[in-house]
């Protein structure tokens, strides 16, 4: 499986072409022209943004680099494997601080009666 940033730099770069490819169509059957503007525009600037989006995503740069990960699924479950560790660690400790605690709240509590 890819990560989630290739996926999106490749729907991204297949919206553009699309888009793309259905202006030179309306084109070419002289639904629209490019003399006026008219929604033909609107689908080419969506094209531009789309295709300039998808690739500075492939690179790894642009708004969207931070939003999507580019780690693969044996380094992703490396990493949640050591954060489940280090719960686990954390836990542990947590549990041996509260015996102790216990330990020397009843030894008070039995030198006090």
């Amino acid at each position: 499986m890819h990560p989630p940033a290739v996926a999106v730099s490749r729907l991204l770069i297949g919206s553009g072409l699309g888009l793309l490819l259905g202006i030179g169509f309306a084109l070419q059957d002289t639904r629209a022209s490019l003399t006026s503007i008219n929604a033909l525009h609107g689908f080419a600037v969506v094209a531009i943004i789309c295709l300039t989006l998808g690739w500075q995503l492939s690179n790894g740069k642009g708004p969207l680099a931070s939003q999507f990960s580019t780690e693969t699924d044996e380094t992703m479950a490396a990493r949640v494997r050591e954060d489940v560790e280090d719960a686990k660690r954390s836990s542990d400790v947590n549990n041996a601080w509260a015996e102790l605690e216990a330990k020397v709240l009843t030894n008070e509590l039995s030198e006090e009666e």
